[in-house]
C-alpha cells in the first residue's frame, strides 16, 4: 500500500506543472507570412513550416493546409526573402501554389531603433485550382513597415502591412472574370530567450465580378482575422520512483509551439445558379497548429540543506537553468549579494535573444582582419580576469548598468534593492510605462526611493515583480540576500515567459 501510494504521488508530481516558463523559444516575426495564416516549425526540415490559411475567393471560407518554406539572405543590411507555399484542401478539391519574393531594407535610427520597409521584389507567382477552375494572380502589390525597438533582454516589434491581389478566374483570351482581395493588417511581436510571440490583426475585403449565364454578377464580402504564434514550455518536477538512486528527482522542461487562427467573415449566400442573394451569412471559426511535445531533463542541484525553505522552488529552478552558478552545495540563506554576483545572475537569466533561423547572413565583400586589439575593461576596478567580467561587460554594453560613477563598477559592493530593480527594468526596456518624468510609486516610503529609480520601482510593482513589505515599504537601501535575489530573478523569468504571451496573444484573441 505504501509503495502504491508512493508511485501515485510520483505520477502526480510528474504531471504537476510547477511553473509555466517558455524556454529558448523562437517565434520570429514573419514566420507566419502576411497572408493571414499560421505556422509551426517542422524541426526535421530546415526552413520549412507546417502552415494553414483561409481561402475566401469563392465567397465561402475554406481552410487550406500544407507547407510554407522561408529562405532569407541578409547582404549589407538588405534582406531578400523567398516564401514558398504549397497548400490544399482535398474536401473542396483546392490546390494552391504560391511563391513570393520580398526585399527588405533596414535603417538604424539615432536612438537605436530599427525601421524596416518591405516591398515585392517581383510579381508573385500564385495559382489556385478550385474544383477544376483556375484562379491566377495577374496583379499584385504589397507594402510592410515595421519598427523594432531592441532592448537588452527583449526585441519589441510593431508595424503595418497592406496587400492587394487581382485574380483572373478561368481561361480564355477574352476572359473578364475577376476576384480582387485587399488585406490591411497590424502586427505586434517580441523576441527573447524565454518566449517569443507574434500576433497579426487583419482586415480582408473580397470583390468578385464574373459572367454567370450571360449576366454580369457582382458580389463582395469581408473578413476579420487574428493570427498568433507562440513558443510554449513548462517546467514540471518529476520525483524518481526507485529508492536506490543518487538523486530524489528533478525538473523537466516540456516544450512545444502553437499557433492560433481566429476569423469572422461576412459573405452573401448563393443560389443554385451561383448567383449572390441579399442574405448575408456570417462565418466564424478557430483553427490551431501545435508541435509535438519535447522533454529535456535539467541539472539537479545539491540543495538538501534548504529543503522546505520558502524560496526552495525558485532557487532550485535557477540552479537547474544555470542562472545561479555552481551546483547548489554552497548556497547560503541570508548571504548578501554583491553587484558583480547580481549582474552575473541577471545576464544568465536574460540570455541572448535567438537569431532568425531562416536568415543567412552573406559575408561576401566583408574584409577580414587578423589584428587583435588588447581587451580593455569598461570599468577601472574590474579586471578582464575577473570571474564575472564577461557578464559585467555585456551588462554595460547592453545599457543595463553604467557602473557606480567615476569609471568604477564597485563589483564587491553589496547591491541594494534600488540598484537591482533599476537594472531589471532597464533590461526589459519598460521604464516608459511610468509617467514622465517621474511617477509616484505605491510604496509608503516613496520619497526615500532615489529619483533615478522611482519609475523603475513603479513599473516593477505594476508588473508584479516586487511587492511591498508588511508596512507597505519598498526599502530602497536594503541589501539583497541570496534568497530574495533568486525570487526576484525567478519572477523576472516568469514575467518574460508567461505574462508577455498573455498580453501579446491571449488578451488580443480574448481566450
Amino acid at each position: 500500500m505504501k509503495n502504491s501510494l508512493k508511485k501515485i504521488t510520483a505520477l502526480v508530481l510528474i504531471f504537476a506543472f510547477i511553473a509555466s516558463l517558455p524556454f529558448e523559444a523562437l517565434a520570429v516575426e514573419g514566420n507566419m507570412g502576411y497572408e493571414g495564416g499560421i505556422s509551426i516549425m517542422v524541426k526535421t526540415k530546415k526552413d520549412e513550416y507546417q502552415y494553414s490559411e483561409m481561402c475566401f475567393l469563392t465567397g465561402k471560407p475554406i481552410l487550406l493546409t500544407g507547407t510554407l518554406t522561408i529562405k532569407k539572405t541578409d547582404k549589407n543590411g538588405t534582406i531578400n526573402a523567398t516564401y514558398t507555399y504549397r497548400l490544399e484542401n482535398e474536401d473542396y478539391n483546392i490546390v494552391l501554389n504560391r511563391v513570393v519574393l520580398y526585399t527588405t531594407t533596414k535603417e538604424t535610427k539615432p536612438n537605436g531603433q530599427i525601421t524596416e520597409v518591405t516591398k515585392l521584389s517581383r510579381m508573385p507567382t500564385e495559382v489556385y485550382n478550385i474544383n477544376g477552375v483556375t484562379y491566377r494572380l495577374t496583379e499584385g502589390d504589397f507594402s510592410r513597415s515595421i519598427l523594432t525597438d531592441p532592448k537588452p533582454g527583449i526585441n519589441y516589434h510593431a508595424g503595418e502591412f497592406t496587400e492587394k491581389k487581382v485574380y483572373t478566374v478561368g481561361t480564355g483570351a477574352n476572359n473578364s472574370n475577376r476576384v480582387t482581395v485587399e488585406l490591411s493588417g497590424k502586427l505586434y511581436a517580441y523576441d527573447q530567450n524565454w518566449s517569443s510571440t507574434q500576433t497579426q490583426k487583419i482586415n480582408v475585403i473580397v470583390e468578385s465580378e464574373s459572367q454567370v449565364n450571360g449576366a454580369n454578377v457582382k458580389w463582395g464580402g469581408t473578413a476579420e482575422i487574428i493570427v498568433s504564434s507562440a513558443a510554449r514550455n513548462q517546467f514540471m518536477y518529476s520525483r524518481n520512483e526507485p529508492n536506490l538512486i543518487s538523486f530524489e528527482g528533478g525538473y523537466v522542461k516540456k516544450s512545444w509551439d502553437e499557433s492560433v487562427l481566429n476569423y469572422v467573415a461576412n459573405f452573401p449566400e448563393f443560389d443554385s445558379q451561383g448567383r449572390p442573394t441579399d442574405v448575408i451569412k456570417t462565418y466564424s471559426d478557430t483553427h490551431s497548429l501545435n508541435t509535438s511535445v519535447e522533454y529535456e531533463r535539467l541539472m539537479v542541484p545539491d540543495l538538501k540543506h534548504i529543503g522546505g525553505f520558502w524560496a526552495e522552488e525558485p532557487i532550485s529552478i535557477l540552479y537547474a537553468l544555470e542562472v545561479i552558478p555552481g551546483n547548489g552545495a554552497n548556497f547560503k540563506i541570508g548571504k548578501y549579494v554583491t553587484r558583480a554576483e547580481f549582474v552575473a545572475m541577471l545576464i544568465n537569466a536574460l540570455k541572448d535573444i535567438p537569431e532568425d533561423p531562416n536568415l543567412k547572413v552573406s559575408t561576401i565583400g566583408v574584409k577580414k582582419t587578423n589584428s587583435k586589439t588588447p581587451e580593455v575593461s569598461p570599468f577601472n576596478d574590474v579586471s578582464v580576469n575577473h570571474p564575472y567580467y564577461e557578464q559585467i561587460k555585456k551588462a554595460y554594453q547592453k545599457g543595463i548598468t553604467r557602473g557606480s560613477g567615476n569609471g568604477r563598477f564597485s563589483p564587491n559592493t553589496l547591491i541594494t534593492k534600488t540598484e537591482a530593480v533599476k537594472m531589471i527594468i532597464s533590461a526589459l526596456g519598460l521604464e516608459n510605462l511610468a509617467p514622465y518624468p517621474y511617477t509616484s510609486t505605491p510604496f509608503t516610503d516613496n520619497d526615500q526611493i532615489p529619483s533615478y529609480a522611482r519609475n523603475a520601482a513603479a513599473v516593477a510593482a505594476n508588473l508584479g515583480l516586487i511587492m511591498p513589505d508588511e508596512l507597505g515599504r519598498f526599502n530602497p537601501n536594503s541589501n539583497m540576500t541570496s534568497e530574495y535575489t533568486a525570487k526576484l530573478l525567478y519572477d523576472l523569468i516568469s514575467y518574460m515567459g508567461d505574462e508577455l504571451i498573455k498580453d501579446y496573444r491571449d488578451r488580443m484573441i480574448e481566450f
